[in-house]
């Protein structure tokens, strides 16, 4: 009776420590499991997020470019990652972590991550229309600004213009 039961602790301390060998050896398509998961999550936002980063990369060419032609200013990586960069990523951050909201608390009357996402893009299109009138004085430029800068103020109540808010 006792050799029975030495022989199933032994049986099962080999299917503890073969399921352990089996988990580590695997760790890593675990890892990607969980990441590809919470990937497929996030999915309904890669279109914003596409755009977003999209209308970041156009504000940094006609900043660039403004103040080349304007201020005779050199290119600066390091202007990117002080400015542009942290502001992308609180950017993805704010309408990824809303979505993640929107669905937690099933928010369905209005998608909270497709509000701030319109706002961060309204806001990066005004930019780059002021860029581009700063440039070339094309009227055309001023008339958008003032279409978002209307719409922003229509929608928020917040004077995009005015210094002192």
């Amino acid at each position: 009776m006792q050799d029975i039961k030495e022989n199933e602790t032994i049986t099962i301390i080999k299917v503890i420590y073969q399921a352990m060998e089996y988990f580590f050896k695997d760790f890593y398509a675990f890892i990607l499991g969980c990441l590809v998961s919470f990937i497929g999550y996030l999915l309904p936002v890669k279109n914003i997020v596409n755009l977003l980063v999209l209308f970041f990369i156009l504000d940094v060419i006609f900043g660039f470019w403004a103040a080349n032609t304007l201020r005779n200013e050199r290119f600066s990586v390091k202007i990117i990652w002080k400015h542009t960069i942290p502001r992308m990523l609180i950017s993805i951050i704010l309408i990824t972590g809303s979505f993640m909201w929107d669905k937690v608390y099933h928010q369905e009357f209005v998608s909270t991550y497709k509000i701030i996402g319109w706002f961060i893009s309204g806001v990066l299109l005004y930019s780059i229309a002021d860029n581009g009138y700063q440039i070339t004085k094309w009227s055309v430029f001023t008339k958008i600004g003032n279409v978002f800068n209307t719409k922003i103020k229509d929608s928020t109540g917040l004077d995009i213009n005015d210094k002192n808010e």
